[in-house]
């Protein structure tokens, strides 16, 4: 299992896609492949239960770093209760061939 610190932005809440891009700073990327966690799809979890359908993106920032992304599918609503500057914590973790990326609120 693999988590994060996330603060929700505008990005995050006006995007079709919804992005969460994983900081490389609290994440080693090398652990996101050892878990098969770098591509594919996974179902999104909402701190109230909401699911929605996702998938993980990688990509290299201006050509250079690479960089993962958990996306929503673009037709996937996000809870009207997320509000901007909200502080989550973003799990990822795989059940056998599933894949999930959970966010509980953060104290």
């Amino acid at each position: 299992m693999i988590f994060f610190s996330f603060t929700v932005r505008k990005s995050f809440l006006n995007y079709s896609t919804h992005p969460i891009t994983v900081p490389q700073r609290q994440v080693d990327h090398k652990k996101i492949k050892q878990e098969e966690l770098d591509k594919g799809d996974l179902t999104i979890i909402f701190p109230k239960g909401e699911r929605i359908r996702g998938h993980m993106y990688s990509g290299r920032a201006n050509g250079t770093y690479p960089y993962y992304q958990i996306r929503s599918c673009p037709d996937q609503k996000t809870p009207k209760y997320l509000s901007c500057w909200d502080k989550v914590i973003v799990l990822l973790y795989k059940d056998r061939n599933h894949r999930y990326s959970a966010m509980e609120y953060r104290d």
